[in-house]
């Protein structure tokens, strides 16, 4: 009976499995000729050539009965002793493999450490491979990319044309819970600025607020440490005064603030005194639990041009279970019908709605499991359900590991060949129970201010951090670590802690250990060409020098050291500086010291308008400080101000260069454009004995005997934090200045020049301490174009 040539026969599935042993013996024929026919071009000889041998003994895995072999096949053999007598081999593995499993293990908390205590963050692993590591903080931490440390221009590149990301998971979170009136009351005390009438949509949780730590109730300690802080968000009011009210009914609020790993010890200890102190003061009021979550959160930050472009790869909002679970149905149907799944919208699509300094709370899907096409693949139902962020002190869900989601992709693959294998239905039965494959996170917006750059921040559980590490870094994202990041920083015109915080005991720890580092490389060269040793930190205690503007008309008694010779030590102890932050701060100490006559101009709500209209008022410029006035000033305490210093034409400003006051002989001579002008220098003799080290370690400026050396001499008035990035466009370094020595020489400089040649900016000289050259530079004082200069990384 013939078939019929329309009908299409039987399609032969292909077996499951395949008996190797049956399908060589059907090849036998095949196998046997093939041989044949090479034993007849070898002549027989399967033997190898002698020089292609690999001369080595790697293979022999035996014993020797003189000396056992430390590393076996698989690991290393321990002989021990029973209690018969007879020894007993005992395989350890290599201590790569070992180290290799304890790194890879992802606890719910906590950081793994190593045998001397010094933690580990959860991306350790990833950064030692790359990066030079080091030891700062009680961490091990990335310093930066391998080499000299010059590798700015590709920095300024990336920031550019796409987008960094820096692990800064040893910022630590302190959480405050209590009643709200408590909670304000607390704050009030150890938090400068902070005010309960301004905090506006900080209560409500959708913004976050930056202040400066301090001691309560010690002002001469001084600061800890710049915090951010943020309000949980209270669903039953949506305004100030509703929270009142609810806090009258005893509500309780919950309140993390940010520190950083340098500080953290002090500030926790800080606001555990004050909230027993608060409970002490009022018997009636609940008493406010003051809790470190350190080691069960962490942060990731994303900055760069595409920063937010990144992150729309990476973070798939789902803000329901009902909406997790279509989400996931909604893949499986895709995918059974071999469809092009749909683009989730992220949330950053309508970032320009976001406000600055805005907090985003999402439940994110794991970025580990995203296609191409940026949704989840499809998977099993929901093992478990996330717990909020702020929950963290009740336990967070960990993500599955990665073993699992590389055997679902593989039963996916053997699925798509029609091979799947019934036992895969089971594949999560051997999981944790606290697994999810959805992650909490709060999405944070930084200060997004002129020529920033754009800066974004993860906060997400500890245990979730390499889930989102490696698809961020595969997605473009280049990593960078602490040299990089404060790089950043001086790019984007924003301090950073500790290297800009002088007042702040975090400073001083850092300083000494960058000392003990530098002076440790320096015994290691010969005497011949060993260079000299600079001041670290800078002597800020020097800057008292400056207000002895003419010496020879000035009474001894009113100036602190009037010889040749070091600053006494006692003229400025470490409580007697101020650094000014904000505007507030600023306006209290001139008002303290009767310097309302001052050029500063912090206060000004349109701060171009005055600053214009007092250059062009001659009985302003008239009324300006005098040398009394500034030798009355000169043994009080001082107060400095952050300043951006660009250079004047040409020069290269270091960290640690010392500013100066210029003469106006000085300014002419630069700003004369004469091509035979003669730089003023500081003569190669007295270079290194500017500064002097004193028995007790430390630093003082030493008045210069020699006459050359004084007429060159130029009165240091504060010194540069952190210098020029090489390669920007717009170099600019940060600096502390003295706020009244500015302000004088504004007005020496207004005096000076017809109204029309005036200038927002103040000339200084600035002098890197390993060089006799003066550069002209030019100081705009930030808290002249903003009103608080909180913000920092």
């Amino acid at each position: 009976m013939g078939t019929d040539g329309s009908k299409q026969p039987n399609k032969v599935i292909p077996p499951r499995d395949l008996l190797v042993q049956k399908f060589a013996e059907s090849r036998a024929p095949e196998l046997e000729s093939l041989y044949s026919t090479i034993a007849n071009r070898m002549n027989n000889n399967f033997k190898s050539r002698r020089n292609k041998r690999r001369r080595t003994t790697s293979y022999d895995n035996r014993s020797s009965k003189t000396r056992p072999r430390k590393k076996q096949k698989t690991g290393v053999t321990n002989q021990e002793s029973n209690e018969n007598g007879e020894k007993s081999v005992k395989e350890v593995p290599p201590r790569h493999i070992r180290r290799r499993k304890e790194l890879k293990k992802n606890p719910q908390s906590g950081f793994c450490t190593s045998g001397d205590g010094t933690k580990r963050l959860r991306t350790h692993v990833w950064h030692a491979k790359r990066f030079t590591m080091t030891k700062r903080w009680g961490f091990h931490l990335p310093l930066g990319l391998h080499g000299r440390g010059r590798g700015s221009r590709a920095l300024l590149k990336w920031l550019k044309n796409g987008a960094v990301v820096h692990d800064a998971s040893y910022h630590s979170a302190i959480q405050l819970e209590g009643s709200q009136g408590s909670l304000l009351s607390i704050l009030s005390t150890v938090m400068t600025p902070f005010s309960s009438q301004d905090s506006g949509n900080v209560l409500s949780g959708d913004i976050y607020a930056s202040s400066m730590l301090h001691h309560a109730g010690a002002p001469n300690l001084g600061p800890i440490a710049p915090v951010i802080y943020m309000w949980r968000p209270n669903q039953q009011s949506t305004d100030a005064d509703a929270d009142a009210d609810a806090d009258s009914n005893g509500t309780i609020r919950q309140l993390w603030i940010w520190i950083h790993a340098a500080a953290i010890t002090d500030g926790y200890n800080a606001l555990k005194s004050a909230c027993e102190s608060q409970g002490k003061i009022n018997e009636d009021v609940a008493v406010v639990s003051c809790t470190s979550l350190e080691g069960q959160l962490g942060t990731l930050e994303v900055m760069g041009s595409k920063a937010s472009q990144l992150l729309r790869k990476i973070l798939h909002p789902v803000s329901s279970m009902s909406e997790k679970s279509s989400v996931l149905r909604k893949c499986t149907s895709i995918v059974a019908d071999g469809g092009t799944p749909a683009t989730n919208t992220s949330v950053l699509d309508n970032e320009e709605h976001i406000s600055s300094c805005g907090i985003i709370s999402l439940t994110v899907a794991d970025p580990r499991a995203l296609t191409k096409d940026g949704v989840p693949e499809a998977s099993a139902e929901l093992t478990s359900s996330c717990t909020s962020l702020w929950d963290a002190s009740k336990g967070l869900c960990c993500p599955f590991e990665e073993s699992v989601l590389c055997m679902e992709k593989h039963h996916q693959r053997l699925s798509s060949f029609c091979l799947a294998d019934k036992s895969s239905d089971n594949v999560h039965a051997s999981t944790k129970m606290d697994s999810s494959r959805f992650c909490p996170v709060l999405l944070l917006r930084k200060n997004d201010m002129k020529d920033s750059v754009e800066r974004w921040s993860i906060i997400l559980p500890l245990s979730w951090i390499k889930a989102f590490w490696v698809p961020l870094v595969t997605n473009g994202a280049q990593a960078i670590g602490l040299r990089e990041r404060s790089w950043v920083a001086c790019e984007s015109g924003i301090p950073s802690f500790p290297l800009e915080f002088p007042e702040c005991g975090s400073y001083s720890s850092l300083m000494d250990t960058e000392a003990s580092a530098i002076d440790k490389e320096a015994s290691l060269r010969p005497l011949s060409v060993r260079p000299f040793s600079i001041p670290i930190p800078p002597p800020w205690n020097c800057v008292r020098l400056a207000f002895r503007t003419n010496p020879t008309e000035a009474d001894n008694s009113q100036v602190c050291s009037s010889e040749p010779g070091p600053v006494a030590e006692r003229e400025l102890p470490d409580s007697d500086m101020v650094v000014a932050r904000t505007s507030r701060t600023l306006a209290d100490f001139l008002n303290a010291i009767n310097g309302d006559h001052l050029l500063l101009f912090s206060l000004s709500l349109d701060i171009n308008t005055r600053i214009s209209k007092t250059m062009r008022d001659e009985k302003i410029i008239k009324s300006g400080p005098s040398t009394a006035s500034l030798l009355a000033n000169q043994c009080r305490k001082l107060c400095f101000v952050r300043v951006i210093l660009h250079a004047y034409k040409e020069g290269v400003i270091e960290d640690g260069a010392v500013v100066c006051a210029p003469h106006l002989a000085d300014m002419k001579l630069w700003l004369s454009g004469s091509n035979d002008k003669v730089e003023l220098q500081v003569p190669q003799s007295s270079m290194a004995t500017y500064f002097v080290k004193q028995d007790s370690g430390k630093w003082e400026f030493q008045v210069p005997e020699d006459p050359a050396a004084t007429e060159a001499n130029r009165w240091p008035i504060g010194f540069v934090t952190t210098g020029f990035i090489r390669g920007s466009k717009k170099p600019s370094a940060g600096g502390l200045c003295d706020a009244v020595l500015l302000a004088h020489l504004r007005h020496e400089q207004w005096s000076s020049v017809p109204p029309n040649r005036r200038k927002k900016e103040i000339y200084v000289l600035t002098r890197n301490l390993r060089s006799s050259s003066y550069r002209l530079a030019l100081a705009t004082i930030v808290l002249e174009h903003q009103h608080e200069d909180l913000d920092h990384v």
